[in-house]
């Protein structure tokens, strides 16, 4: 290919490699349009792999959001490469890849050569290189560029290539990756201007209409994007919830570790049975109900390469003002006709512990305290836990 290449492009043209610049220029054109095609919404992100790979043949191309910190894969677009591999890579070998170390501590925007930072063989004794890279027909070389994107994405832009191919593609690749720097920046840049409008319309409108009770907006972080007056009250007194450097936390630890999990629960879109937690501190008693908010459809071109994170709304409701324990809750026997394990039962959950938090505490399994709970909800009329809480908080 070299030599023929040679041939046509002319012995008087300056060469990037093998390649002429008039190739080099006209690839890199070609790939700036798609950039930019899909950045604004009339094509697709799967076509600027699929430019990179056609001009490099034998190459695949992949485009990528990575959250090396979180391990998370938010965004993965590839060509001329096997389905199966590409799903294998999302779910597993993204997270395991030797050639992390090296681009999470590259600056952003460099463009590189593997041979030349961090060739293939260094890693041959791996399970990414003896799994998922050596299986692929001879891709052991590549090229790629490096571009951070919002609060710990990193935008991948790579080709793979035949090593036996590196002195004809390195050279040409890494310079078309250059050369297209700009546009790709440019594209991030707007991706995160909508990302922003999208998320902030969707919190908005989340807690616009919820006067009724403290109401707030997170991400999975804890970072906080939007509150209600009632929630803004409760941050300042900070009785229930503190926010720190933005973030947010319960009052108290147990019910914050709960909160945490579920917090990661939801915004992973992991379903949560029952994101609700009651839990007491020494100003009084507290319902915190918790929900993930819809998203916008990641399949548009345009904010498809940074995807809206995942929101959550929190939802808090006081339910007794200033109560340091439970008490004897003997009254609800002779009100409701509760058992004296019922009643003991009520203890737990009204003190803020879980259902099999409670169940361990009385020493029963988790099945017995949920038998229970579903007795003491017909007895006392009340259809969740959240109400049997307040008719609780009510009663004190």
């Amino acid at each position: 290919m070299g030599a023929a290449a040679g041939r046509l492009w002319g012995m008087g043209q300056r060469r990037v490699g093998i390649f002429s610049e008039d190739h080099v220029a006209a690839i890199s054109a070609d790939l700036a349009t798609a950039i930019d095609s899909a950045a604004f919404g009339s094509g697709s992100w799967d076509e600027v792999p699929a430019v990179l790979s056609h001009a490099f043949p034998g190459s695949f191309g992949g485009l990528w959001n990575m959250n090396f910190a979180e391990r998370s894969l938010n965004f993965l677009a590839v060509r001329n490469i096997d389905p199966a591999f590409a799903k294998s890579f999302r779910e597993h070998f993204a997270y395991i890849n030797p050639w992390i170390p090296y681009w999470s501590g590259a600056r952003s925007g460099i463009a590189a050569l593997s041979e030349e930072v961090f060739p293939a063989r260094n890693f041959a004794d791996t399970e990414f290189y003896n799994d998922w890279l050596r299986p692929q027909k001879d891709v052991e070389a590549g090229a790629g560029m490096k571009i951070v994107g919002d609060r710990g994405e990193t935008i991948q832009f790579i080709m793979n290539f035949p090593l036996s191919l590196s002195e004809t593609y390195g050279k040409a690749a890494v310079e078309v990756l250059r050369r297209v720097r700009g546009n790709l920046e440019r594209s991030i840049s707007l991706a995160r201007v909508m990302r922003t409008s999208v998320e902030q319309a969707v919190a908005a409108a989340a807690v616009v209409e919820r006067n009724q009770c403290a109401a707030f907006v997170v991400e999975g972080n804890r970072l906080m994007r939007e509150a209600n007056e009632k929630a803004l009250q409760s941050f300042s007194s900070g009785r229930a919830v503190i926010v720190r450097n933005d973030r947010c936390f319960m009052a108290n630890a147990d019910a914050d570790a709960r909160f945490g999990l579920m917090l990661n629960n939801l915004s992973q879109g992991v379903f949560t049975d029952g994101a609700r937690i009651t839990f007491r501190t020494s100003a009084g008693a507290w319902q915190v109900t918790m929900a993930a908010l819809p998203t916008a459809d990641p399949s548009r071109s345009n904010i498809s390469l940074l995807p809206p994170r995942q929101l959550v709304l929190v939802l808090m409701t006081q339910l007794n003002p200033a109560t340091p324990d439970a008490g004897d809750l003997s009254a609800l026997s002779a009100i409701f006709a509760l058992t004296p394990s019922e009643i003991g039962l009520c203890r737990r959950l009204f003190l803020g512990e879980s259902v099999s938090e409670a169940a361990d505490r009385l020493g029963i399994t988790v099945e017995t305290a949920r038998t229970r709970l579903k007795s003491i909800l017909q007895k006392t009329g009340t259809s969740r836990q959240g109400q049997l809480m307040l008719l609780l908080s009510r009663l004190k």
